[in-house]
């Protein structure tokens, strides 16, 4: 066993081992169970961050695998590890951000209840996390993809007791399992055209003149898709996103950064060559991520919940990582996912901090609390929202303009006008948020309770590590966007020189439609006697319509949630009236009919020499009617 292969046991096997310490042994010791979870999510990333170092070369693949199941003379089950710089990239990036949400979580969740169950939940969640993106083959892919379903499922559902929370956890794992349905027919399907072959085995195959005939690469590439909308919620399939924000919110951070719902777009950097070889699917991709970017973006416009606008981000901005995978830039979609990562738990964890200090999620109310007291929720929001944006220096320049660039070089003359308009709503939504949030011009109920918080005793030490982990990613969402050339290089192919990120005139349109948005946004938030309501807001039938989804849901229930019902109350009166009916009439029968017979049953014995002699009777009247016809 080599080196790499044991920090890649050792970096998805140590939040598993810990997960099990935690859930068996220490549910009643919280403060054992996250101490456990973090130490072995410091080891996740050491090991992460060496192989990193070591296996990060251009070209460079190693592949250790190991069946443990025959299956017949020539095939049997296989787990393994795949090596090579985007899975080392992607696993330093999932165990980076767990850790960051478990630091944070020490002062966010303390005193709750569950605090040591939370604990082993996101040590389940990241073992899952990590064995997806180190899997060395598709059923193993499939096995940890599912597993990560069940764990997010968990953590959405954490506060159980509360319905709204119940009723998300439900909604994200039955969406899910829509798309995962796709995603289980294409796996069969490659596993029936190949074999249980590897991951490189299966890029092979796809190359002109490979094993797979371009029928059978178009269907499987269709069908994954299917479970790539699911879990990067696109499409029709994204409206579990927003109700996830039930959970709490360092789950939020987690689940809508560098996990769960980059587990599509993840899947489709690993297999791009593969979904390239099938350039009508990465038509209906490229359209299908624009129009969920757009479409998010809106409902970010009139949402009041910073939660829900974060999450209509990370929406739109996945939208964006698989634009730039569909223009065959895997490159830019993927340097967009990692710096996505960083400045989204940003947010998520800088909202944290405010609706820690307000007890609400409402950004109007989060004004009124004096939030610019808690300085480093402001720098982590600000920072966060800037990269989200796309303003330069921060991360979210780098990326979202590498594939802006992507779709110049490739797409139609619309496909890049409706992606600069997103990221021109982008940076409206974002900064909305920003000015809704921070008012830069107070109120007597902040000055009120500004007052207040003078009084307040200092932070405690889970506090202090709240603002630490948001500092420190504020300070990382500054660094991660020059990483884009470096991480362009690893992933280009071997001998194949990667493309530098210069994109002529895009970056000065992208700057003038991103200070259109921010503007707009002071005009109407940010500025001293600004009315406090957007344009979209101003026309009440176009905010009820971007507020409610799209009418998405409304029309989930009107068909396919009351046809589901119909078909199940049929079942319900088919068990109940037919199969239940005629095992009961049997029953009864059964039951009637040894009641006429115990009627016979009487004791005396004149009553059994009546009825013999009955009996004797009929017979002898029967066999003289026989004997005396012609």
């Amino acid at each position: 066993m080599t080196g790499a292969t044991l920090a890649a046991l050792l970096a998805q096997g140590v939040p598993l081992a810990a997960c099990a310490v935690v859930l068996i042994g220490l549910r009643r010791s919280p403060r054992a169970a996250a101490v456990l979870c973090i130490a072995g999510m410091v080891a996740s990333c050491g090991a992460s961050a060496w192989l990193v170092a070591t296996v990060a070369i251009p070209g460079r693949t190693l592949l250790a695998q190991a069946a443990f199941l025959p299956i017949d003379a020539t095939h049997a089950l296989a787990f393994g590890v795949l090596l090579d710089p985007l899975s080392a990239t992607m696993a330093l990036v999932v165990s980076a951000v767990t850790l960051a949400v478990m630091v944070y979580s020490t002062g966010y969740m303390a005193g709750d209840p569950g605090f040591a169950r939370y604990y082993g939940f996101l040590a389940l969640f990241a073992w899952a996390m990590q064995g997806l993106v180190l899997s060395a083959n598709l059923l193993q892919t499939l096995a940890f993809w599912e597993l990560v379903g069940l764990a997010s499922f968990l953590l959405i559902g954490f506060w159980f007791e509360r319905p709204a929370a119940a009723a998300a956890a439900r909604k994200a794992f039955i969406m899910t399992r829509v798309g995962d349905v796709g995603f289980l027919l294409g796996v069969l399907l490659l596993i029936r055209a190949l074999g249980l072959a590897t991951i490189p085995d299966v890029v092979a195959a796809a190359a002109p003149g490979g094993a797979l005939a371009p029928r059978t690469i178009t269907v499987a590439a269709a069908l994954l898709l299917m479970g790539v909308m699911g879990k990067s919620a696109q499409g029709p399939l994204f409206t579990w996103l927003p109700d996830a924000m039930e959970g709490p919110t360092p789950v939020s951070a987690l689940l809508h950064s560098a996990t769960m719902v980059a587990a599509g777009v993840y899947l489709v950097a690993r297999l791009h060559p593969l979904f390239m070889a099938a350039p009508a699917v990465m038509h209906v991709l490229l359209w299908l991520a624009l129009v969920t970017a757009l479409a998010t973006a809106t409902m970010a416009m009139v949402a009041t919940d910073i939660k829900r606008v974060l999450a209509y981000s990370t929406i739109s901005q996945l939208g964006y990582m698989l634009m730039g995978l569909a223009a065959g830039n895997a490159a830019a979609g993927f340097f967009h996912l990692t710096t996505h990562a960083g400045f989204k738990a940003l947010l998520f964890l800088s909202a944290g901090i405010f609706i820690h200090h307000a007890h609400s999620n409402d950004m109007r109310e989060i004004g009124a609390r004096a939030p610019l007291s808690q300085r480093a929720g402001v720098i982590g929001l600000v920072a966060g929202s800037a990269a989200l944006a796309g303003i330069i220096p921060f991360a979210g320049y780098f990326s979202k303009e590498a594939i802006l660039g992507a779709l110049g070089a490739g797409a139609s003359p619309l496909v890049v006008a409706l992606a600069y308009l997103g990221a021109g709503l982008t940076a409206y939504y974002a900064f909305r948020m920003v000015f809704l949030t921070l008012p830069l011009h107070g109120s007597p109920e902040a000055q009120m309770h500004g007052g207040g918080d003078a009084a307040r005793p200092g932070p405690t030490a889970g506090e202090r590590a709240m603002r630490v982990t948001v500092l420190a990613l504020a300070a990382l969402t500054l660094v991660l966007g020059y990483l884009g050339p470096w991480l362009a290089a690893r992933l280009s192919p071997a001998g194949v020189a990667p493309g530098p990120f210069e994109f002529g005139t895009g970056p000065l349109i992208a700057l003038a439609v991103v200070a259109a948005g921010v503007a707009l946004a002071w005009v109407e938030f940010g500025r001293r006697g600004a009315p406090g309501v957007g344009f979209v807001e101003r026309m009440p039938a176009l905010a009820r319509f971007f507020g409610d989804n799209w009418y998405l849901d409304r029309l989930y229930r009107a068909t396919v949630i009351r046809w589901a019902q119909a078909l199940s109350r049929a079942a319900q009166w088919n068990d109940r009236t037919v199969v239940d009916g005629a095992t009961d009439g049997v029953a009864d029968g059964t039951v009637g009919g040894g009641r006429l017979l115990a009627l016979v049953q009487s004791g005396y014995v004149q009553t059994y020499l009546t009825i013999a002699m009955g009996l004797i009777a009929a017979l002898a009247y029967v066999l003289g009617r026989a004997g005396g016809s012609p």
